[in-house]
């Protein structure tokens, strides 16, 4: 019998639409590699301005470790 105990990290599940979103007009925010990835982030911002709900800037230059988000609309 096997009395070892095994423990497993849990799941979290983070809405990219929703945190973009939860950016007011005009804010600038930096969003760091390990909790979101750039790609996710201009995929979920381009279906997001084609929805005609909001629009973004999003861009890695300059960062090192993170995707600087700017809401324009």
């Amino acid at each position: 019998m096997n009395k070892q105990v095994n423990t497993i990290k849990p799941v979290t599940k983070i809405s990219i639409p929703a945190t973009l979103m939860a950016i007011k007009v005009g804010e600038t925010v930096v969003i760091p590699f390990k909790i979101i990835k750039a790609s996710s982030l201009r995929a979920a911002a381009s279906r997001l301005e084609r929805a005609d709900k909001a629009q973004f800037s999003v861009t890695e230059q300059g960062f090192i470790d993170g995707t600087q988000v700017t809401r324009l609309k």
